[in-house]
């Protein structure tokens, strides 16, 4: 048991090390540009090494993100149950400020610009049945307009809050969220 225990710390340690050597590197320059030679000397470690746990430095970076992913898709099904739209933002924002130096490069110019919207995503069918219980006064192809608009501004101030170092907490962050989008609904509400 202590021999399989030692093998997994040591494999923790060696993704970790490859996980955080990917995120300096792409500080720098796009995933397409990185190779696992330069991934693997900026680690400190042989290609045999890296190759035992992923194809590519875009392996590596599914990798990453699809555990991020996960984390957020587990918090907001906790919270579905009985929670608002408000808890949902504030636990996206809340995951997206505990990773944030991983957020940092993910949203930055050389990062994945599809995942956040991914990860926003996870609430689409929550907002579109919320607001359409609130008397949203829309068909399916309009509710769906009016969330690919709400969801736009949001990723945007999200990657914006981020790149500005997050000077605000996540729940102010996803009150402004909410208030803004609040406000454009009510163009939309039934009188």
């Amino acid at each position: 048991m202590k021999n399989t225990e030692k093998t997994d710390r040591r494999v923790r340690y060696t993704k970790m090390f490859l996980r955080e050597s990917l995120l300096a590197l792409m500080k720098e320059k796009p995933i397409a540009k990185i190779t696992p030679t330069e991934l693997c000397r900026h680690a400190n470690m042989n290609r045999n090494t890296f190759y035992t746990h992923y194809d590519s430095p875009e392996a590596l970076l599914k990798s990453i993100e699809d555990e991020m992913y996960e984390q957020v898709r587990s918090s907001i099904e906790r919270s579905l149950v009985s929670e608002s739209i408000s808890t949902l933002l504030t636990e996206i924002c809340q995951v997206i400020y505990d990773h944030r130096d991983l957020c940092a490069v993910l949203f930055s110019e050389y990062g994945d610009k599809d995942f956040l919207r991914h990860i926003i995503d996870l609430a689409h069918d929550r907002t579109i049945s919320e607001w359409l219980a609130a008397g949203i006064q829309s068909d399916g192809e309009d509710a769906e307009m009016l969330y690919t608009y709400s969801v736009n501004g949001s990723v945007s101030l999200i990657q914006d809050w981020i790149l500005k170092g997050m000077k605000k907490s996540p729940r102010e962050l996803a009150q402004f969220i909410e208030k803004a989008s609040y406000y454009g609904l009510q163009g939309f509400l039934r009188k």
